[in-house]
């Protein structure tokens, strides 16, 4: 893996589980809906999109052992990608030309090697980071829409903290307590009305101790994946949480382009870019974390 994301976000460990089999549903009794099957949340890949937004291509799984057979590509029906979720049917496996420059972008989309499905309806954003999901999945774990727009997230990009209103005080209140350590950026990328937020949080050092945390935010519970850094370490290595940062956290590099429902704890999808490349993580939150369940990487310096 190239080495730009040396990001110490990812002493969280790996926890890449095997895909599990959909468990085969009972046929309803006469006038009773379909049960929600049963399917595990890590069931899943992750794809980018062409130029033109209408085909995908599925990631090569990081872990070697969760191949991708042309089976699971084609039990994937579903992108969930930030602009909405389109179905999907798939189209062929691609083979790797010699013009391959390795690097996974729509302008080498074409000489990329791997599983090419396409967009039945709509379009994503052209280079768009997808989540494919397999028949069922958005019955049992809903997309839960976001209603922080790019218009009111860029309205604050210079003032990430002071520009708090109530609400977002009182979430940040809850997280101090929560964490034992003051707020430094307190920046949104997900919101549901008044009942969930996932923002992104750098916390004032103590001592050599840096802290930044991707937290999703409920009325009665908050989840965190952390981010510890040294601050002596990373001024020696050439960065604290990813190469050349200066040790500042790169909260406005960081996006959720999806949280979806689920009865065990919301699903987030989250990437964090890198100068190299971007990295993709599905957390499900769980006993006050965020718990990855799968992680991919997207090679494509120079951006």
């Amino acid at each position: 893996m190239p080495r730009t994301l040396v990001i110490v976000v990812l002493a969280a460990g790996i926890c890449l589980s095997a895909a599990c089999q959909q468990q085969a549903a009972p046929t309803p009794a006469p006038g009773q809906s379909a049960p929600i099957p049963t399917l595990d949340p890590a069931d899943v890949a992750f794809g980018y999109a062409d130029s033109t937004g209408s085909k995908l291509l599925v990631l090569t799984e990081m872990d070697k052992s969760l191949p991708i057979s042309e089976a699971r590509a084609k039990a994937m029906v579903w992108a969930v990608c930030p602009e909405g979720e389109f179905p999907i049917r798939y189209g062929r496996f691609q083979k790797r030309t010699p013009a391959d420059t390795g690097r996974k972008s729509s302008d080498n989309f074409a000489n990329d090697e791997g599983h090419v499905s396409e967009i039945v309806q709509g379009q994503a954003t052209p280079d768009a980071t997808c989540l494919l999901v397999p028949e069922g999945y958005l019955q049992a774990f809903p997309v839960v829409r976001n209603e922080f727009s790019k218009a009111d997230r860029d309205a604050r990009r210079d003032t990430p903290f002071q520009s708090l209103n109530d609400v977002a005080k009182q979430r940040v209140e809850r997280i101090e307590k929560a964490q034992g350590r003051t707020a430094k950026i307190y920046w949104p990328l997900h919101r549901s009305g008044a009942s969930q937020e996932v923002a992104v949080v750098e916390f004032n050092a103590i001592g050599d101790s840096l802290l930044g945390s991707l937290v999703l935010v409920e009325p009665t519970r908050l989840s965190f994946f952390d981010m510890p850094a040294s601050l002596e370490k990373g001024r020696k290595d050439g960065g604290c949480w990813r190469v050349d940062d200066d040790c500042r956290l790169q909260y406005e590099e960081m996006n959720v382009p999806a949280v979806l429902g689920a009865p065990g704890g919301p699903l987030v999808l989250a990437t964090l870019q890198g100068a190299e490349g971007q990295l993709i993580l599905l957390f499900q939150a769980k006993d006050g974390k965020l718990t990855e369940l799968r992680r991919n990487y997207r090679y494509q310096a120079p951006r």
